[in-house]
């Protein structure tokens, strides 16, 4: 069986899925406030985002426990 192989920190450019709501994205920002590292994900585009009326569509601030790399 082979063992799944530790993926390292996402950098900017990356193509990561917010593990919240699974929508995936581009990294644009890495900020490091209080020695957390926050990664700032931009939504690709879905059908949807036109119904949804919340700032929270276009991307998120999310640590990295609440995202994965794709």
């Amino acid at each position: 069986m082979r063992q799944r192989k530790r993926q390292g920190a996402p950098r900017l450019g990356d193509r990561a899925r917010s593990k919240l709501n699974w929508r995936v994205g581009t990294v644009d920002v890495v900020e490091k406030i209080d020695g957390h590292q926050l990664y700032g994900l931009h939504y690709d585009e879905e059908p949807q985002d036109q119904y949804i009326t919340t700032v929270g569509h276009d991307g998120a601030q999310l640590p990295s426990e609440l995202i994965e790399r794709e």
